[in-house]
Parts: structure tokens; sequence; C-alpha cells
């Protein structure tokens, strides 16, 4: 801070050019739903766990139990949709900071590395919490004395952006949207109320993995992307240290062809200077016998 950044009251003024970029903000957001995200997921594996035990809890027990994991995954599920909107925000930050020119290239590579990072972290979580999800869905039809679907294996060959953890996310898609189907079918071939809420818990909970897939594919590619922009900002800044570095090579051999002309018109004006006084001196001793 500046000697001068007080007020007439003393009160300290907070220049606005030391505050951190505001994307700084975001990642802290983040970083805590990530946080309650986690805590969430804990406390639904303690529900999980205990729901499909077997027991003799009545049918009101057990839908409340339903109830409660519903609304917890659904909050779980919501915190990474906010992580999602709060990460895509950093690049109209950027944008907007561009338009009025009060970004730098140092500002602007900072907001990428942290889009970056953010977006493989919900990655992880999201690809963690994906994980139990699908695990609990199997459990749940394993309960039902059901097969789990077998889901067609996703193509992805034509997918620039396809790696082992996309191709894990599209088959917990594939085998939830497979799930639904085989759901929907025996609601319609069984009107008994208590599997018809079952199904539903196996139904919302496909859905839900379904939303998570696509959330990481999202993020998936943003982290290409954003890379690919890195890489360029990087090549740049490398290109133009070595043009700045040739530059300085090219100024360095001119400075010397400067020295070598001014020193050979000096030496070029000595010999001049010389000539001339070897001329007069030849021709002043004549000039003196013909005046005797």
């Amino acid at each position: 801070m500046s000697p001068g950044a007080f007020d007439n009251d003393g009160d300290a003024i907070i220049e606005m050019d030391l505050l951190p970029p505001r994307w700084v903000d975001i990642q802290d957001e983040v970083t805590e739903t990530l946080k309650t995200i986690t805590r969430k997921s804990a406390e639904l594996d303690r529900l999980h766990q205990k729901h499909v035990l077997p027991g003799f809890d009545d049918e009101h027990v057990k839908k409340q139990e339903e109830m409660v994991i519903e609304r917890i995954t659904q909050e779980i599920t919501r915190g990474f949709h906010e992580c999602q909107r709060a990460i895509q925000k950093i690049d109209n930050m950027v944008k907007n900071a561009q338009s009025t020119g009060n970004v730098n290239k140092g500002d602007e590579t900072m907001a990428k590395n942290i889009q970056i990072s953010l977006a493989a972290k919900v990655q992880d979580v999201s690809a963690a919490f994906r994980k139990k999800q699908s695990a609990y869905l199997k459990k749940l039809r394993a309960l039902e004395g059901l097969a789990s679907p077998m889901p067609e294996r996703p193509f992805t060959s034509q997918n620039p952006y396809s790696d082992p953890s996309m191709m894990e996310s599209e088959t917990d898609k594939s085998f939830s949207q497979s799930t639904i189907q085989q759901s929907a079918q025996k609601r319609l071939n069984n009107n008994d109320q208590a599997i018809a809420q079952r199904e539903h818990e196996i139904n919302d909970i496909a859905k839900g993995i379904i939303e998570l897939s696509d959330i990481f594919k999202d993020l998936q590619t943003m982290v290409i992307d954003q890379g690919t922009m890195l890489d360029r900002i990087d090549y740049n800044v490398e290109r133009m240290t070595v043009d700045v570095k040739a530059a300085d090579k090219e100024l360095i051999v001119a400075g010397g062809y400067q020295k070598k002309t001014t020193r050979r018109k000096i030496i070029f004006l000595l010999i001049l200077i010389i000539v001339g006084l070897i001329i007069v001196l030849a021709v002043k001793p004549k000039k003196e016998r013909e005046g005797e």
C-alpha cells in the first residue's frame, strides 16, 4: 500500500490494483462446496449401508430412510452443478476483464490454471461419488433378485477426449440408462406399492448418475480445451522470448557494425589529413625556392 493510502479520517484505503482477481473467490467457493459434498457423501454412505441391511423394519421406516437418502443425494448433485457453473463463470470474468483492458497475460494464465485445477478436483470428487452410487444401485437390484442390466459398451473410438476415466463415466451412464428402462418396464407389469416405491428410488439414483456423468464429461472437455489454450499461451510467451533474444543479438551485431563503421570513418579522415599535410609540406619548399 502506498504511503498516502489513507482518507481524511485516518482509515486505510484498499487500492483496487492490489486486490486479487475475482476468480480467486471462485476458487474458495468451489473448495467450500466440495468440502460440504464430501461431508454429506460420508453421511450418505452410512445411510446406504443401513438401508440395504436385512432387517425387520416396517415399510414406513424404510420409506423414511429412502426420503432422507433421496434428499441428501439431490443436495450433493446440486452441489456438483453449483461447482460446474462457478468454474464456467471464470471464463466470463476473464472475457469481461479483457474487454475493459483490466487483465494482463499473467492474470489470464492464472485464471486458466485455476479453472483447470478446480475442474480436475470436481471431476475426482464427482467420479468417486458416481462410483458409490453405481455400487449402491447394483445392491438395490440384487435385493430384488434381479440381474444388473448389461449396458452396451459406449462407442468412443471417434471421440478425441476419450480416456479411461471418460470410458468409466460413459459405462456408468449407459448402465443407468438401461436400469431406467428396466425399472419402467417393471412398474408397468406390477402394481405393488412397495415395489413401485423401490423402483422410484432406483430410478432417481440412475438419473443422478447420468447427471454426474454429464458433468464429468463437460469438465473433461473444459480441462482439455483450457489446457490447449495454456499450451498456446506458453508457446506464444516462449516464441516472444526467443524473438526478443534474437532481436537483442541483432542489436548487438548492428551496434558492432556501427562501431566498426565509425572507426573506419575516423581512420579515413586521419588518412586524408595526413595526405593533406604531406602535400602541403611538399609544395611549400618549392614555392620558397622559386621566390629566391
